[in-house]
């Protein structure tokens, strides 16, 4: 465990230790499983971060607020109040350490002579988030403590309409089951009638609170709240938007004993679920929890590991130790139909079967016309064009992955109709759909937004086309065709390729700028990412997609990756777009009011950089597609954590470069930024590639990294792969020794079970 600035990766603990103060506060996220009620949590460094709660049809509660929850102990005799990260109570503590591990955060620390360790997790079948405080007196003197646990729950959220709904709160104590109860009886949650959520600790309390105001003075500082002044819980209940719990629990410690308390924040029908929880939890079943939670994440991760040299021992620790717990708690707090789906084809490199089924769920918003909803949980009924396209990429890949052809006759009801349709039924209708939704230039219609989601039409654009979405199209037809000659429909392989002929050509006649592909086109003919403009010339997407979806040749397609490099490569990673757009211009709309420099008006996108490291492994530029990934992974050298501020153990979704914070990073956690990397690396990079009949092998590695080595589960069975790219080839497969023998061509056979050995020289 080598130590940086902030702390180190244990591997063999499968966590990461912070020692010191991030540059910004760094969160660990946890998750029950994903199913009809959902529960998500941040938890950050110093024990606080927000916490939500989503039910099968979309209604979300936001349970508990931002910088809204601690944990208190107080030294009855001195009066001493101290939190276990040091703040927000004002008292300095010693040995300060923050564990992120995967099923849980562990933070521990020193302050007179009291060692307290305070474990955050959500277990895995249940709908609620523990805190257990355990604490251990280090002193020759008997000790008596309160330990106080607070988080202010302002129970407001989304309708499954994706409609907000505000505070309409009220509390209720119950100091006998050391319990408290938010409830929220705002009109606009109706029929879905009130909604409850509640704290409560399994240790007898000494009282409890439902109020901000009762444990805060006038300022509501946490960081100096009545109890540094003597007070205690006095069992008050009370009405308004800033519902809490509050529970103080005593705890006397004798010399060089220990003792815990334990919270528990979750969502409840009333006192009634509180107290039959309550009856069933003890210390011991929480800890039983914990490690189950833990046995799973353990599962997801081994099932690939990869080993590109000591100098990515960190960038490996992301893939090995926390990306699959990335990808799974992306699928409970997203609702977008496009962000589902590119996440389910991550995920099926190891939960197939968890895959299978939120892909399932999720293409039921599409309606029987081909149209899909922009969200689905909650609902967002506008129309992005790229929604579709995405069935298109994602059916293929779990086939490919999994070899389960019988998802295609799996039977999918339509949105909001009588109609249903097996899964291959609704990719024709998505061939069909985007190949007559056109403008008059041919290209896919662009409706609200496609992927850019400010980039909606308006009264001065008129209709639109997408040009990405036409090259996603492109895509989808190839795979499809594949597909479709695979389970013998010949027919409806001839009318995918047919499909592509005629998007791809109308897209070389209407969307070439002379060296790149043109974003977006005015009905008018007025381009986005044009060379004729000062500003927004090139988008990094459409021309990482040309090459994907095969419409460039090969002339255009060096063309275009040289125009990225150019003018969309930074220090600091890819930009989207370039150079910003600085001002307001009525043909372009909602885009050009987004802060230049950031997001995707000239951030660095970290999601689109995928697409981008995707194009290069099929132009075979190996150094290139690698640094990409190291800009994007982190830690990039020429944007350290120190000034992108990002935690080391979860992918972003942007770097900023506006000149107050050039490379700040934003969006932790949630991104389809980890499961686009995860397979640009393992399957592009790496080269261990998910095909109907076996794993591909087919590298595309830097010279920088001589030797790697990659362990992948596929379809029952575990490959331990070794590349040997000593000769600096970096592409193109010399030789393969399957389970010590040569093997003849690039794909390693199905084999359902069993470990194998797998030698390639580059």
């Amino acid at each position: 465990m080598t130590m940086t600035t902030y702390g180190a990766f244990d591997h063999e603990a499968g966590c990461y230790r912070l020692k010191n103060e991030p540059p910004r506060k760094w969160r660990n996220i946890h998750y029950n499983r994903p199913g009809p009620v959902e529960y998500y949590v941040e938890a950050t460094h110093i024990g606080d971060g927000h916490s939500i709660v989503r039910f099968d049809d979309g209604f979300t509660i936001d349970l508990v607020g931002y910088d809204c929850k601690y944990l208190y102990i107080r030294d009855e005799e001195t009066g001493v109040v101290f939190s276990p990260a040091g703040m927000p109570a004002p008292t300095p503590v010693t040995d300060y350490e923050c564990a992120f591990y995967r099923e849980k955060t562990e933070i521990s620390s020193t302050c007179q002579e009291l060692r307290v360790t305070w474990r955050i997790f959500v277990p895995h079948s249940e709908t609620f988030e523990a805190w257990t405080c355990t604490i251990e007196n280090l002193s020759s003197r008997p000790r008596n403590l309160s330990v106080f646990g607070y988080a202010l729950m302002p129970m407001s959220g989304k309708t499954r309409e994706g409609k907000h709904f505000g505070r309409t709160n009220y509390s209720n104590v119950y100091p006998a089951d050391s319990a408290v109860v938010v409830t929220n009886r705002n009109v606009k949650i109706f029929p879905k009638g009130f909604i409850h959520g509640y704290m409560m600790s399994l240790n007898p309390c000494l009282g409890v609170n439902g109020y901000r105001d009762h444990f805060t003075r006038a300022d509501y500082s946490v960081s100096a709240p009545r109890i540094l002044y003597g007070w205690n819980c006095d069992n008050r209940a009370d009405e308004g938007p800033d519902c809490a719990g509050i529970i103080q629990i005593g705890l006397d410690l004798a010399p060089h004993a220990s003792g815990r308390t334990d919270f528990v924040i979750g969502h409840c029908d009333g006192i009634d679920d509180v107290r039959a929880l309550r009856a069933r939890l003890s210390p011991d079943r929480l800890d039983e929890l914990c490690d189950e939670q833990s046995r799973i994440e353990r599962g997801h991760a081994a099932m690939f590991q990869v080993d590109t040299g000591e100098e990515n021992r960190d960038r490996d620790a992301l893939i090995n130790l926390f990306v699959k717990k990335q990808m799974t708690s992306y699928l409970i707090d997203k609702s977008g139909f496009r962000d589902n789906l590119q996440t389910d084809c991550g995920i099926a490199m190891y939960n197939y079967p968890m895959a299978r089924a939120n892909f399932l769920r999720a293409l039921s918003s599409q309606k029987p016309s081909g149209e899909v909803l922009h969200s689905f949980r909650p609902y967002n009924r506008l129309t992005y064009s790229d929604k579709p396209a995405w069935i298109l990429m994602t059916v293929p890949w779990l086939i490919k992955e999994s070899g389960d052809f019988d998802l295609l006759q799996e039977v999918v009801p339509y949105f909001e109709s009588s109609e249903s349709g097996a899964v291959w039924d609704h990719v024709k209708r998505t061939v069909n759909y985007l190949a007559h939704d056109t403008g008059k230039r041919g290209l896919c219609r662009q409706h609200f937004a496609d992927w850019n989601d400010g980039l909606e039409p308006s009264e001065k654009t008129g209709e639109r086309e997408s040009v990405m979405v036409s090259q996603q199209f492109c895509h989808g037809c190839l795979e499809i065709a594949e597909l479709a000659d695979r389970v013998g429909d010949t027919a409806f392989a001839a009318e995918c390729r047919a499909a592509h002929r005629v998007m791809a050509a109308a897209l070389n006649q209407n969307a070439w700028d002379g060296r790149w592909y043109q974003r977006t086109i005015c009905e008018d003919g007025y381009p986005l990412g044009s060379d004729q403009h000062a500003e927004a010339k090139i988008f990094l997407n459409t021309q990482a997609w040309a090459i994907i979806g095969g419409v460039a040749d090969p002339e255009r397609a060096a063309s275009c990756m040289a125009a990225v490099d150019a003018y969309c490569t930074k220090p600091e990673g890819y930009v989207i777009c370039d150079p910003p757009l600085t001002s307001y211009d009525e043909r372009i709309g909602r885009f050009s009011t987004i802060m230049p420099h950031t997001n995707t008006n000239g951030g660095c996108y970290c999601h689109a950089s995928a697409f981008k490291a995707l194009a290069d492994c099929l132009l075979g530029r190996a150094e290139e597609a690698w640094q990409t990934f190291v800009r994007v992974a982190p830690d990039n050298p020429e944007n350290p954590i120190s000034r992108s501020g990002m935690e080391p153990f979860s992918f972003v979704n942007k770097f900023d470069l506006l000149p107050q914070a050039p490379g700040k990073s934003g969006y932790a956690w949630r991104t389809g930024t980890a499961p686009w990397f995860t397979m640009v690396l393992i399957e592009w990079i790496l080269g261990v590639r998910r095909g109907y009949d076996g794993l591909i092998i087919d590298p595309c590695l830097s010279k920088r990294v001589p030797k790697a080595t990659i362990k992948r589960s596929f379809r029952g069975a575990v490959f331990h792969v070794t590349i040997d790219n000593t000769a600096g080839r970096c592409r193109g497969v010399r030789s393969i020794t399957f389970n010590g023998k040569p093997l003849t061509g690039t794909t390693i056979p199905d084999m359902r079970s069993g470990e194998h050995t797998v030698d390639v020289v580059i």
